[in-house]
């Protein structure tokens, strides 16, 4: 059987398959339902399998292996997952790793089973390879721009909720001098306050 057939033929099998292998990536997996931990991935063996069907040249196939296939319009399947996958709490190396699991757990129970010939086998594993990549690729790359989305969003309110009280504690130590005569350790503890004061302003003006 050729592979994008076992595949279609096997879905249930394999999602079951990814999983046990997502739930075993505690503690981000702990607690969520199993519709979550197998969201999208149906889909994405769909996607998987035609990809695989389609025609393709060899100029077609060139770009793909260089990461330069055109995106499908709209949001896809993987990006949906690494979205998902990114707000459950796993980080970036357990979402990889769920497709190094899915690559390798496809092609062991294929290949349990495969009646294909040599040159069929090295066309479907070539295919279906390219076909992981392609969805690998927009997994991390969603993954990293909600990251990155994530990041400014939590060092705008980081800036925001500090920015504030470091003024005040900045300006009632500017302000301690004028409003009595302060001995010589109290005055160099002012200007310690004063001196951090700045620094963790800046801090917050450097990262937000």
């Amino acid at each position: 059987m050729r592979m994008s057939a076992f595949i279609r033929s096997n879905t249930s099998l394999i999602v079951a398959e990814w999983e046990d292998f997502a739930r075993a990536l505690i503690p981000a997996a702990e607690g969520m339902t199993p519709l979550a931990l197998r969201n999208h991935i149906a889909k994405m063996l769909i996607f998987i399998t035609d990809d695989m069907d389609s025609l393709q040249t060899a100029a077609e196939q060139i770009v793909k292996s260089h990461g330069e296939k055109a995106k499908q319009s709209g949001q896809s399947a993987a990006e949906v997952h690494a979205s998902l996958r990114q707000a459950g709490g796993f980080n970036l190396d357990q979402m990889v790793s769920e497709y190094r699991s899915l690559r390798a757990s496809v092609i062991k129970l294929w290949s349990a089973q495969s009646t294909a010939q040599d040159g069929e086998i090295a066309t479907d594993l070539i295919r279906f390879n390219e076909s992981i990549d392609q969805i690998l690729t927009e997994s991390i790359s969603y993954y990293a721009s909600m990251s990155e989305v994530s990041r400014d969003l939590f060092l705008g309110i980081l800036g925001h909720d500090l920015r504030n009280p470091l003024s005040a504690v900045l300006m009632s130590a500017q302000l301690g001098p004028k409003m009595g005569p302060f001995n010589e350790n109290q005055t160099k503890l002012l200007s310690q306050v004063i001196m951090s004061a700045r620094r963790a302003i800046e801090i917050v003006d450097t990262l937000c």
